[in-house]
């Protein structure tokens, strides 16, 4: 390659980088809906369409379990559409058997032409914060097919040739609660896609589409050839792990999620073969979406400067047998697969790498205890409130590394709403968000510690309850310790508990009715005993370990006026266990 066609491939991948991050941009500043404009639980790709697929070229940083579930999404709408397809459409998608996830996540997609051909599809894929569905918010512990999941939309054209469908988007508004939020989300992705489509037009008018193509298809070898020398430092040979979901909320429990890892030279295979079959509860998981979970636990395992694209896909393959709870078949129900069973999805694939590649692993922390919230405001108009703070915690440990942050890396790019804002656009009031001692998974480096969140309503309201990680908690690596459990406890007005084992469904709260979430922090790395005794005194001194879990999780002992180590009754302590 010449010294002018890297530097073209440097300005042209970089330039879609951008064209990705403002199109994110666009979409937070212009959306209505909190999960948009606060929370951030979207994602934002530039695709082409070099053969028969489309391929992921550009991605801004987002929901990062969204990796690769937007990949599918956009192959179906171009499937559908592929000789049909005109400067000025906008598709979309959310049905999880036509390339999607769970059906809260919606794609919007618009073709860029050049030569009177299509070669670039910017799209963006969010969460919406309602889909039409039986319950308000979308999670239904009680669905038993996939119409109880919400409103299937399957490939379909919103606007064609730039004039918009009214007929289509007003059913598609009709049919949702939070209509008043729906349609200005919806304008404000099809606005980040208008506006990339102008952009990337510049670009191909600016180099030529060849010299674009070429561009894009020398960063894609790039960065697969960065991937592929990163397997390649993996021994071959064959590894296997399993991990389990607590329950698929119809009383099935252990449903077990079995990844199989093949290295060979420079490609790695992860066979789901052995998974349990597709569950009769919401939490089966659709192709696109075990896909994306196992992309997730594998680009962890990787160089985080490595160009997020397609060229991280080609090394791998993936296969998972259909009828099974990593691949059901119509008409099961997939409404919380992008936390349970996907959490497990990563977990598996990342304990089964943590053979032959120990100090790559770790960090994945997904399970989360999910409690969400709807009523209404003043004026009669719905509200559904996520409850996104209890959410957080969970990050787990990594070679060299304790866990840190308030979002697993799984939900890298959703950020932590702004407390103050959430208290106006709801109806609640944050009493209590902060770290619990003793509360993650001990090791040589320490899971993020867990979280104490209290969450009151102040309006009449009705909360669902969906427990993970309680009896299946995050793991630990590589000798590390496991997560502890997953609590939420429920009070209603007159100061009455409920705590939820496993699932509670649209319980009535009188006004200052209060969520408790526990949320456990995540799992360590590497043995707890050879944890360096000064970290355990700074965990101490910051309130992140007591005296007493100092002692028994990692055999440190302190003098309790002081905090000062003892080091002699610490050498006998990991002694007598065999450090």
């Amino acid at each position: 390659m010449s010294q002018s066609d890297m530097i073209l491939s440097q300005v042209v991948g970089g330039s879609l980088d951008a064209i990705a991050r403002d199109m994110s941009e666009t979409v937070t500043r212009t959306a209505r809906s909190p999960l948009f404009n606060e929370a951030h639980d979207f994602t934002t790709g530039i695709f082409d369409l070099s053969g028969k697929t489309s391929r992921l070229v550009a991605q801004a940083p987002g929901c990062t379990l969204h990796l690769y579930a937007i990949v599918g999404a956009v192959n179906e709408l171009i499937d559908t559409f592929r000789y049909d397809l005109h400067p000025g459409d906008i598709l979309l998608v959310n049905d999880p058997y036509h390339g999607g996830s769970h059906s809260l996540d919606w794609t919007i997609v618009t073709p860029v032409f050049y030569n009177r051909k299509p070669v670039l599809f910017p799209a963006v894929r969010s969460h919406m914060g309602d889909n039409g569905g039986p319950v308000a918010g979308g999670y239904n512990p009680n669905s038993k097919d996939i119409w109880q999941d919400g409103l299937r939309i399957p490939p379909l054209k919103i606007y064609e040739r730039g004039e918009k469908r009214e007929d289509a988007f007003d059913l598609i508004v009709a049919n949702n609660r939070l209509s008043h939020w729906l349609e200005g989300d919806l304008n404000a992705m099809i606005g980040a896609c208008k506006m990339a489509a102008g952009r990337i037009q510049d670009l191909l008018d600016r180099y030529s589409g060849e010299k674009v193509a070429k561009a894009i298809d020398e960063r894609i070898s790039y960065t697969e050839r960065r991937v592929r020398s990163e397997i390649s430092s993996w021994p071959d040979g064959t590894y296997s792990a399993a991990t389990y979901a607590d329950h698929d909320f119809q009383g099935n429990r252990d449903i077990k999620i079995q990844a199989n890892i093949e290295v060979s030279g420079e490609e790695l295979h992860i066979d789901f073969t052995g998974s349990s079959p597709q569950a009769e509860g919401f939490i089966n998981s659709p192709l696109s979406n075990t896909t994306s979970f196992a992309f997730v636990a594998v680009s962890t395992c990787c160089d985080e400067d490595i160009p997020i694209n397609e060229g991280y896909m080609n090394p791998v393959t993936v296969t998972a047998p259909k009828g099974t709870v990593v691949n059901p078949e119509l008409p099961a129900p997939c409404g919380h697969a992008t936390a349970c069973s996907g959490a497990e999805i990563a977990e598996a694939v990342l304990l089964a790498l943590s053979e032959p590649a120990p100090t790559r692993v770790g960090v994945n922390a997904h399970k989360l205890p999910l409690a969400y919230s709807n009523g209404y405001y003043e004026d009669g108009t719905p509200w559904v409130n996520l409850n996104f703070f209890g959410y957080t915690g969970g990050a787990g440990a990594a070679y060299e590394t304790d866990g840190w942050g308030l979002y697993p890396p799984v939900m890298t790019g959703v950020i932590l709403p702004s407390i103050e804002m959430n208290e106006i656009q709801y109806p609640s009031r944050v009493l209590k968000h902060e770290y619990c001692s003793d509360f993650t998974g001990a090791g040589r480096w320490r899971g993020a510690p867990g979280l104490d969140v209290q969450i009151q309503h102040l309006k009449e309201s009705w909360t669902s309850v969906m427990m993970a990680g309680v009896r299946n908690t995050t793991k630990g690596f590589c000798g590390g310790g496991d997560a502890p459990s997953n609590q939420v406890i429920v009070q209603d007005s007159t100061g009455e508990e409920l705590q939820v084992k496993e699932t509670a469904f649209n319980i009535h709260m009188e006004p200052e009715g209060i969520i408790q979430f526990y949320r456990a922090g995540g799992g360590g790395w590497g043995s707890p005993m050879e944890r360096d005794p000064l970290l355990v005194q700074k965990d101490v001194w910051n309130g992140y370990v007591s005296l007493e879990g100092a002692r028994r999780d990692y055999g440190v002992v302190f003098d309790p006026e002081t905090l000062d180590i003892n080091e002699d009754a610490t050498k006998k302590e990991r002694k007598t266990r065999g450090e």
